[in-house]
């Protein structure tokens, strides 16, 4: 029988690693490399009023012209295209960390919207998009009316 010595260590590398990855591919990990080009998840925060849906995204370091947004039979989608600059600054980079990336997102919405409606704005690198709501129908009182009432006849005095 063969003793092998058992490091803790070696195991909390290893979850280490995983839970790099786990959350590089939640908060942003591509999901397409083309051509050079990355393609990033873009989160977005939803909340619902009574009257809309309203996503916020971050987006910073994309100008309006750079960002598309789009309603196609219950989908919302968000893509934002950068491309990639070319540095004319002296020097040479000792770190970088700032990627040159795209974004993309694609949200399902509810039946119970107006798609006519949707706006979106961009103010300090923050893409809001709001979604109106169809409003709920008021219920509707009935009266309740006895049998001889209903089939024309006036009712007993």
């Amino acid at each position: 029988m063969a003793m092998v010595r058992w490091n803790p260590w070696g195991e909390l590398s290893s979850l280490h690693e995983q839970m790099d990855q786990l959350f590089q591919q939640v908060f942003g990990e591509p999901l397409t490399r083309n051509g050079g080009g990355e393609h990033l998840t873009l989160p977005v925060d939803i909340r619902q009023t009574e009257s809309s849906y309203v996503l916020e995204a971050s987006a910073p370091g994309f100008s309006p012209e750079e960002v598309e947004v789009t309603y196609d039979d219950g989908v919302l989608t968000i893509r934002g295209e950068r491309r990639a600059e070319r540095d004319s600054a002296e020097g040479d980079y000792v770190r970088r960390e700032r990627r040159v990336a795209s974004v993309y997102r694609q949200v399902s919405l509810p039946g119970e919207i107006r798609p006519d409606g949707i706006t979106a704005g961009f103010d300090r690198g923050v893409l809001t998009i709001t979604v109106p709501r169809v409003a709920k129908p008021q219920p509707k009182r009935i009266p309740v009316t006895t049998e001889t009432t209903q089939v024309g006849l006036p009712a007993a005095s």
